[in-house]
């Protein structure tokens, strides 16, 4: 029962710091067209933000509801496959921290953590790990709709998205 109340104690300040519950929203894409090119900071709302893709194709989507500062949010897709007897593995694996550094007078919220790139099958061998690093994410919250770019790895055509949303 301590253990619990201990943890409530250190959530307070940061809850009450925050003032609202937020969302973070995190996007996983690859280039589909060779001439795409993925923009660091794309403005406007989801639906523009998909339109925006356009030459990409999405790999993942999360919306995590109720993030609080030191969260780790997980995201995981791939695709395996028996290949005569071995299997093949297509796909991305995300552990991302979340940090909520706002005061009272301004919101500030970074996400970074580790992305891992995975093509292994059909001749391929590809195990690629991005670090990416604690980057500033926009609060849709403060009059900015957009997402801006975690990451890209320009050999797999992979690009990450992030922004956070206030909870309703």
């Amino acid at each position: 029962m301590l253990k619990y109340l201990l943890i409530f104690m250190l959530l307070v300040p940061t809850l009450s710091i925050a003032g609202e519950v937020r969302s973070v929203n995190f996007a996983a894409f690859q280039k589909v067209d060779k001439d795409f090119e993925f923009s660091p900071i794309v403005e406007g709302t989801f639906s523009d933000f998909i339109a925006a893709m356009e030459g990409s194709q999405i790999l993942a989507l999360a919306h995590t509801a109720g993030a609080i500062d030191g969260d780790v949010i997980t995201l995981q897709t791939s695709v395996l496959r028996d290949e005569s007897g071995s299997l093949g593995d297509f796909g991305v694996d995300c552990q991302l921290s979340y940090k909520d550094e706002s005061t009272k007078e301004d919101t500030s919220f970074l996400l970074g953590g580790l992305c891992k790139i995975i093509k292994v099958g059909r001749g391929e061998n590809l195990r690629k790990t991005l670090l990416i690093p604690h980057t500033n994410i926009p609060d849709t919250s403060q009059g900015f709709d957009g997402w801006f770019m975690l990451d890209e790895d320009e050999k797999t055509g992979i690009a990450f998205y992030a922004n956070v949303s206030v909870e309703h």
